[in-house]
């Protein structure tokens, strides 16, 4: 991938702490240097959980704020109705669940801008690139991008929208 110059990296990945308050629709709002934007991958970790090492949670535009998995272990994806409720245009919306929430336990927030949440459908043997169906929403410039597909087996080559091969792939 080629290198890009990015003047200031909070334009495209922020870091946000904040403090759970068991409140039903809170929203966490970006005091990101560039200002602010939507985050399309949530990586949201508990930091003084009383329980030890909790899951780490992941949230994206693409699947809906409803859909989640957990970074440090292999179970399927989840189906949650009180963690994140939406993603924000400064931000996001978390419900009172204590995943993402638990009264005066310290949160950080990892986002990464993609597409705000437009995606693009890749029909492999229409466009002849890939040899599977893919969808994704890519940010070209910060070199991101999220894609959903369905794996086949064997050797597989799929659409991701960067125009370069990515330097790191996470497969979940």
């Amino acid at each position: 991938m080629a290198y890009t110059t990015i003047d200031d990296g909070s334009a495209y990945f922020h870091i946000q702490l904040y403090t759970g308050n068991a409140t039903n629709s809170t929203a966490i709002t970006n005091d990101a240097n560039a200002g602010d934007f939507q985050p399309d991958w949530l990586w949201i970790k508990n930091r003084s959980s009383s329980g030890g090492v909790g899951p780490h949670y992941i949230f994206d535009s693409s699947r809906g704020a409803n859909k989640d998995f957990h970074m440090n272990n292999d179970e399927a994806e989840h189906t949650t109705t009180n963690a994140v409720k939406s993603f924000n245009s400064d931000g996001f919306t978390i419900d009172d669940g204590g995943t993402v929430n638990n009264n005066t336990d310290n949160y950080v927030a990892f986002q990464w801008k993609a597409n705000g949440g437009t995606t693009t459908t890749n029909d492999a043997s229409a466009t002849s690139i890939g040899s599977i169906d893919s969808i994704y929403q890519a940010n070209t410039t910060a070199g991101f991008s999220i894609v959903t597909f369905t794996g086949a087996g064997g050797n597989q080559t799929i659409a991701h929208g960067l125009g370069a091969i990515p330097t790191v792939i996470i497969i979940r």
